[in-house]
């Protein structure tokens, strides 16, 4: 479990980095407010084309070949992103970052296999905590690299020392990690990596959406990830632009976030889903994170940012590792990749999906209203959790 938890925090450590600082890295190659949350959404369309992909393809071949392929594919994609000097460039960087981007819903299975359904929202906070400690580290290191003025920051650097936590991710699982997952059937031939095979996969896995309680969830998934992605895609801009942030302080804010996810999901997250249960603790966790939107609607400098964004983080902290154990309770053991790769491809799809237009709510009804729009939208989420938790009831 170590040695897991010790890749994904190395390799989030690298997305950390990039995160705060992308819509910089895209304004230096002349994008828009609305250009830059689509290329953010464009990467989320690789994670959501290849999610379930991955997850099916580790059910059979195992977990560790497909975190080497991912690792590798991560860092190549990173170097392209520091290279990019023109728009297109940039497209095709985050075009292959997204799709490279597999081992995420690897991670949760492989923490899947580790634990039994009485400790599945214990481990799965680990998990989360270590996605946590990424978002400590990296953003903090991206701050200093990049300086406090975005015109100065050297961009090739802070992609570089993104590809090379990748590189050391990847070096770890090869001689670290074993496997977790010793597939049933033997291994599939190269010509299963045919688009006609990942087509079938997505045919394949669109029957979860037949079973009332886990179609309700992933559907949830979709909903509230699309509300919070608006906040997401659009943070950075909102800082720079209303507050006057520069990368360093915004990296530090970040930095700030993982922090509370860490305490959240590595201490709290284990008891109260043991006392509570898992579905009252995603309740809890999508109320407090509109309770965070709210009040950076109104916020008017770094203390009350800093306290919005406290709320915001806990409520996240709370539905990650909670929404994927209550949806692995109601997958088979042979599933459990496909099934979290279809739950996490459905956040992708959320990540698609907003921010394909938050840029353009950002520039034309103003850099708090993405924040409002994001409320309106995760409220859904709770009614449709409400419809699984009775669904779950009737069976």
């Amino acid at each position: 479990m170590f040695v897991l938890c010790l890749i994904v925090f190395i390799g989030l450590t690298g997305v950390g980095i990039v995160i705060p600082l992308f819509p910089f890295f895209a304004e230096k190659v002349g994008a828009s407010p609305v250009e830059v949350t689509m290329l953010m959404a464009v990467f989320a369309a690789g994670q959501f084309v290849m999610a379930p992909f991955w997850g099916w393809l580790s059910d059979r071949v195992g977990r560790k070949p497909i975190f080497i392929i991912t690792l590798a594919g991560s860092a190549l994609s990173y170097l392209f992103l520091g290279l990019a000097d023109n728009l297109s460039e940039l497209l095709l960087s985050r075009v292959f970052g997204g799709l490279m981007a597999g081992n995420i819903p690897v991670a949760f299975a492989a923490a899947s296999d580790m634990s039994d359904s009485g400790s599945r929202a214990k481990v799965m906070g680990k998990i989360g905590a270590a996605f946590s400690l990424g978002f400590i580290f990296g953003p903090a290191i991206s701050g200093i690299v990049a300086g406090p003025d975005p015109d100065a920051a050297n961009f090739l650097l802070v992609a570089l020392v993104a590809g090379s936590m990748s590189v050391i991710a990847l070096i770890v699982t090869i001689f670290s990690f074993r496997e977790t997952h010793i597939p049933k059937a033997q291994p599939i031939s190269v010509s299963a990596f045919s688009m006609q095979q990942c087509l079938e996969t997505f045919r394949s896995v669109m029957h979860y959406f037949s079973y009332p309680v886990l179609g309700a969830l992933i559907f949830m998934n979709f909903v509230f990830v699309s509300g919070s992605s608006m906040m997401d895609s659009t943070f950075s801009l909102y800082a720079y632009k209303e507050h006057g942030f520069g990368p360093d302080r915004i990296g530090f804010l970040f930095t700030y976030l993982g922090i509370i996810m860490a305490m959240v999901q590595g201490g709290a997250i284990g008891p109260l889903t043991k006392r509570y249960g898992d579905a009252y603790v995603l309740r809890a966790g999508m109320m407090i994170y509109m309770i965070g939107l709210c009040l950076l609607v109104i916020s008017d400098g770094i203390y009350s940012v800093v306290f919005a964004l406290t709320w915001i983080s806990i409520g996240n902290s709370l539905f990650v590792p909670s929404s994927s154990s209550l949806v692995s309770q109601y997958a088979s053991a042979d599933d459990q990749g496909k099934v979290i790769g279809v739950f996490q491809a459905a956040g992708n799809l959320g990540r698609v999906f907003t921010p394909s237009f938050s840029g353009y709510i950002f520039a034309v009804y103003g850099t708090s209203a993405p924040f409002v729009g994001a409320v309106l939208i995760v409220v859904p989420a709770v009614v449709l959790l409400q419809v699984a938790i009775h669904q779950a009831s009737v069976e």
